[in-house]
Order: C-alpha cells, then sequence, then structure tokens
C-alpha cells in the first residue's frame, strides 16, 4: 500500500522557502501547499469524482489559513465531490464575493492585502532571509528567535510604511524587564528592518525609529558577569548541583572555555577531539570568520565523555523543551542562571568576562593569551594582518590552570557554607 503523507505541520509551512519553480508539500488527503516562486503559499486540494474526473481546487492562502483550518475545509471539499456537488474553492467564493462588492468594499479589501504585504511578519521574514548568508549562524538563530519568538507575536500585523516608535517602544519596555539582553539585541533588529524597508522604498529616508534612550538604564552597560573572586564559587557550586544535565554540561563548557553561548550550545561531536583534548570550531561559526581551536581542561573532557554516553546524535547538547531545536538553545542556558538566583549577576556570555579579568588579575595570565582564547578580533587590519600569533601551547595550560581555579573555588564555598552552619 502507498504511503500516506503525515499532516504538515505549521513550522515546516513557514519555513517553505521559494524556488526558482513552484513546488508542493504533501499534508494528507489530497491537500497539498503549493509554494509559489514569488514566496506566496496557497492550500491546493486533489480530489476525484463518483465519475473518476479527476480535479483540484486552491482552497485558501497560508498563513492567513492555518493547517488545521486547511484539512477541514479539505474534508468539506470531499463531502461536496461525494455528494455529486460541483466542489467550489476560494476563487469561486472570491468571485462570487467580488460579484456583490461594492466599489468600497473592493478598495478595502485591496488595502488589507497591501497591509499583509507590507506587514511587519512578512518584512521581517524577509529582512532575515537577506541578512542570513553574512551571518554566522548563532547569529541569525538569535535573531530568528528575537524577531519571530519576540517581535512577531507583537508586532506581527503592523503595517512597516507607517510603523512608528511608539508602537515599538512598550514591546522593548517590556522584554526589558524580562531580559535586558534580549531587549538590547531586539532594538539592533528593529533597526536593521527599517534600513531593510528604507532601503527599498517602503518607508521613506526620514522615516527611522527613535529608540536610542528607551531602554531602562541597568547599572553598568554590560552583559552581567561575575569577577569577583568570593562569588565564583557559590556560581560554581550551582551549576555543579543543576538537575538538568544537558544545560550543566553547557554552562560547564562555557566556564571551562569561556567560549560564546550560541557555540557552546550548538557543539557538534564532529568538532571535538577528545584524544587530542580539543575542540575545533570552524569559521563558519566564529564572529571572526577566522577556525579557532579550544583546549579542553581535563574537567571538560570527563564531562563531554559523560554526555557522549547518552548519544544525542550530531551535537553533544541535543535540545530540551518543547521548541524543537536539533541541539540546545543557548537561551536555555541563560534561563538556567536566572533560575538558580543569578538574574542580573551572571549571564552565560558573562564566563568571558570572568575569565578575562578574574584570569588577569588573579591568576597573572597575560593578556595576549586571554585574548586569544576569547578570539577577539585584531584592534586593527595592520595588527590582523601580520599579529597572527594563536599561543596554543599556553592556552593549553592556562585553560587548565582556569578549569582547575573554578573547581577550588567551589570547593571552598562549600567548605564556608558548612561552618557557618
Amino acid at each position: 500500500m502507498p504511503k500516506t503523507p503525515k499532516q504538515l505541520s505549521d513550522l515546516a509551512a513557514r519555513k517553505a522557502r521559494p524556488r526558482d519553480a513552484s513546488y508542493t508539500l504533501a499534508s494528507g488527503n489530497g491537500l497539498f501547499l503549493v509554494v509559489l516562486p514569488t514566496g506566496g503559499k496557497q492550500w491546493r486540494v486533489r480530489f476525484q469524482t463518483p465519475e473518476g474526473k479527476r480535479g483540484n481546487r486552491v482552497i485558501g492562502i497560508y498563513p492567513d489559513m492555518g493547517v488545521a483550518d486547511a484539512h477541514k475545509a479539505t474534508e468539506a471539499l470531499h463531502q461536496q465531490v461525494r455528494m455529486g456537488d460541483r466542489p467550489e474553492g476560494l476563487y469561486d467564493h472570491q468571485r462570487a464575493a467580488l460579484a456583490s462588492q461594492t466599489a468600497e468594499q473592493i478598495a478595502a479589501q485591496q488595502a488589507a492585502e497591501e497591509a499583509r504585504k507590507y506587514s511587519f511578519t512578512v518584512v521581517s521574514d524577509a529582512w532575515l532571509e537577506d541578512r542570513k548568508p553574512g551571518w554566522a549562524p548563532a547569529t541569525y538563530d538569535k535573531s530568528n528567535f528575537i524577531v519571530q519568538r519576540r517581535l512577531q507575536p507583537e508586532l506581527g500585523h503592523a503595517d512597516m510604511r507607517t510603523l512608528a516608535s511608539k508602537d515599538v517602544v512598550p514591546v522593548l519596555i517590556r522584554l526589558a524587564h524580562d531580559t535586558p539582553s534580549i531587549a538590547i539585541k531586539a532594538r539592533q533588529c528593529l533597526n536593521g528592518i527599517i534600513e531593510y524597508c528604507i532601503v527599498r522604498g517602503i518607508r521613506g529616508d526620514d522615516q527611522v525609529l527613535r529608540l536610542h534612550r528607551v531602554l531602562p538604564r541597568h547599572r553598568g552597560s554590560h552583559i552581567p558577569a561575575i569577577t569577583k573572586v568570593q562569588e565564583i564559587g557559590p556560581l560554581m557550586r550551582a551549576i555543579l548541583a543543576y538537575e538538568g544535565r544537558v544545560v550543566r554540561g553547557g554552562l560547564l563548557l562555557a566556564a571551562y572555555t569561556a567560549s560564546r553561548p550560541g557555540i557552546v550550545a550548538s557543539a557538534r561531536w564532529e568538532e571535538m577531539d577528545l584524544n587530542r583534548a580539543e575542540w575545533f570550531i570552524p569559521a563558519s561559526k566564529m564572529k571572526t570568520r577566522i577556525e579557532h581551536v579550544v583546549s579542553l581542561p581535563r574537567q571538560a573532557v570527563a564531562m563531554l565523555q559523560e554526555m557522549r554516553q547518552y548519544g544525542g546524535g550530531d551535537f553533544v547538547f541535543p535540545g530540551v523543551g518543547k521548541r524543537g531545536n536539533p541541539h540546545l538553545h543557548r537561551d536555555a542556558l541563560s534561563k538556567a542562571l536566572r533560575d538558580m538566583g543569578f538574574k542580573g549577576q551572571h549571564a552565560t556570555h558573562g564566563f568571558r568576562a570572568m575569565l578575562r579579568t578574574v584570569a588577569r588579575e588573579r591568576l597573572k595570565v597575560d593578556i595576549d593569551v586571554l585574548e586569544a582564547q576569547l578570539a577577539h578580533a585584531k584592534s586593527d587590519e595592520v595588527q590582523a594582518a601580520y599579529d597572527r600569533a594563536k599561543f596554543e601551547d599556553e592556552r593549553r595550560v592556562v585553560m587548565q590552570t582556569w578549569a582547575d581555579f573554578l573547581h577550588e573555588q567551589a570547593e571552598y564555598a562549600k567548605v564556608v557554607q558548612m561552618k557557618r552552619a
């Protein structure tokens, strides 16, 4: 028997991108999503009359008609066919409706279609697709998450031709209250989307948003990071005691290596060489677009060997929660730190500031070695061209010393707590 197609998920329908020619995605019961080269998406139903005559009808437009409603409409059309009635599709209904519409109604419908074309959802998706080729995967993933999960639910129907600062400021303030770093990135995305609109004539050259000082001021303007030695022990103890093994492993790798959260969350087994205790991060993932070798201390290797026993496919840290991500999402790391009580004190990205500050001041590590470990871009073009030192041998010693130091602080915090008890 031929295999019955599974019902298409909303995620698959939303992510379907246009190609040079139209193509279809089956959803079962004769229903297909047709993806047009223009980017439009139609629901089309194939049917066969009791006399054996085959036909098809367009029954709706995605995303105006969702997957569930498309299947209901499909069943209704099949019912018409079984009863011998002429099946009616979307265009049949539109023609009948147009015949009875007034000029004012037609103008209003055309205006609504224009508004959908220039809606925040449609335009911001186009902006993401336009920027994707020039971004590192981690940068794209974060921007995509912020736009589709944080901004589109609030601004999705807004008309980008008339969107004003007053429309977006309340959204940014609410985001800043929950997660300041997300609000800052959301503001950057909004400015990028507005620039995209101006360049393409959707907005005038003077239609910029005034968002420079709209976010509430927080103590300091940097990502929160613990840099006091006496506070490192309690932080490490909390991480080591965290119940979620995947998230715990991700936080430990971030602490041991001071790598960027997105790179940690998307780490692949093919990048890991546990025998050499090295992590080879490809250039495509790096902000500098230069491949990076990270020395793994013994503690990191032990953690990775434990993760290896659990499987998880291609990724070191498989996805958790209901998002359906193939790997751990970087925001899961930040959320865990907030749940541990470190909101506003320490973020996942803060391990980088911790290493640079504490290792420099307390462990007296050479600043050039630290900069190489953090994979910071050279300060100018001349330095980037001639200074290519990677300090791999020095970094191997330093990162083992750093991991030992983190565990020493955790043990010290444990002794202090026991004495107080």
